[in-house]
């Protein structure tokens, strides 16, 4: 092809007036990958009733976890009580033993004296 034939061809392709860059960028804008398609309406309302559903069964569950700790607080609350009732009963025979103790300790020795 000769150079009369050449700018004939560009011309038939090309816009008047376009700059030489121009042409550099639209040869750039070539290389841009399309954009994926859009998802069907059907299948959005598919995955929208399935997050429902996951939504539905996680609230359900961590309501049932919540339950559940309710629980487990109320009964170590209760262990806990009978804990220290069973400590202050265990405290409670232990200085009354000391007191007896001590009062049998001074009747021997009052009547070592005497």
């Amino acid at each position: 092809m000769t150079k009369s034939q050449l700018q004939k061809e560009l011309l038939e392709k090309v816009k008047p007036g376009t700059k030489p860059s121009h042409l550099k960028r639209s040869r750039s804008m070539g290389d841009i990958p399309k954009a994926p398609p859009l998802p069907k309406n059907q299948e959005v309302e598919q995955l929208k009733d399935q997050l429902a559903q996951v939504k539905a069964e996680s609230q359900a569950e961590l309501k049932k976890a919540q339950n559940l700790n309710t629980l487990l607080q109320d009964q170590l609350k209760e262990k806990q009580q009978e804990i220290e009732k069973l400590r202050k009963a265990q405290e409670a025979p232990a200085s009354n033993s000391i007191q007896e103790l001590d009062q049998s300790l001074k009747a021997r020795h009052k009547s070592l004296k005497d």
